[in-house]
């Protein structure tokens, strides 16, 4: 048990749980903005309903923007950070490179 990657227990970056709840913070926020700014004054009841639907959106549009985010980032390869070419060796990095003529 515990073999395979998909049975190994992730971490929290690698997770779901860090985008739902960032995009849950995030919606309570924005419903709770949307609530009290709707109203239009102590005298008025509050709007729920409008606070709701901001809320609906906010989660929403946040979880797409990350999962997005998430899937257009990609690793280097190993291979590029390896190598005497110019700007791949960091070792010296105020030395010239050598030009050959």
């Amino acid at each position: 048990m515990g073999n395979t990657p998909a049975e190994q227990k992730k971490s929290w970056q690698q997770s779901i749980k860090a985008p739902l709840s960032f995009s849950l913070v995030m919606a309570i926020i924005a419903g709770v903005i949307a609530t009290i700014s709707a109203t239009g004054g102590s005298e008025n009841p509050l709007r729920i309903d409008i606070g709701l639907v901001a809320f609906g959106v906010a989660f929403v549009a946040c979880l797409l923007v990350i999962s997005v985010m998430t899937m257009a980032g990609k690793d280097n390869p190993e291979e590029m950070g390896t190598g005497s070419g110019v700007n791949r060796s960091s070792s010296t990095p105020d030395e010239k490179p050598d030009t050959k003529k």
